[in-house]
């Protein structure tokens, strides 16, 4: 029993060793660190505000066009009610037509919005990363984190501002 107590200390300090050895030689420096506030680089990002307000245009078109539809419906039903027999069958078969053709839209539309706002969101974050990344290497910092992932940090590395100042410019 103190043969595997002394083999497993053993082998506990040579991994310690091994470890301290092989730690980057940065990490005993303490590296250059700086954090960006992803959130606010995204909405302050005047590309953000300019693709916000074409998906807000597209939305609001699509939105009108959905409003014709579901008139055109309403009025159908409306003319159904007056008929009797085939004919109100009939016009029945345009409303279930016409409300086939409306939930096919709106699920094109989701689809569509959706798509849109997923490519704005990915080009904005790229446009982003590339900053980040120059500012980075320019900078000489080891490490830029997002400032969701970090408890505390003093203010004197955020970087947030100067992302924001050359995705602007």
């Amino acid at each position: 029993m103190l043969r595997s107590s002394g083999k497993l200390f053993m082998v506990l300090a040579t991994v310690f060793v091994v470890v301290g050895l092989l730690a980057p030689s940065g990490y005993s420096k303490g590296g250059k660190m700086g954090y960006v506030d992803l959130r606010r680089a995204f909405y302050e990002y005047e590309k953000t505000k300019s693709l916000e307000a074409e998906l807000t245009s597209l939305t609001e078109d699509r939105q009108g066009k959905r409003t014709d539809m579901v008139g055109v419906i309403t009025k159908l039903r409306d003319e159904a009610e007056l008929l009797k027999g085939d004919t109100r069958d009939k016009k029945q078969g345009e409303i279930d037509v016409k409300l086939a053709e409306l939930q096919e839209f709106d699920k094109v539309t989701r689809q569509e919005l959706l798509n849109k706002k997923n490519d704005m969101f990915r080009g904005v974050i790229d446009d982003i990363q590339k900053v980040v990344e120059d500012l980075g290497k320019k900078g000489q910092y080891d490490y830029v984190l997002d400032s969701r992932n970090i408890m505390y940090a003093d203010e004197k590395f955020d970087l947030t501002d100067e992302v924001v100042k050359r995705l602007n410019e």
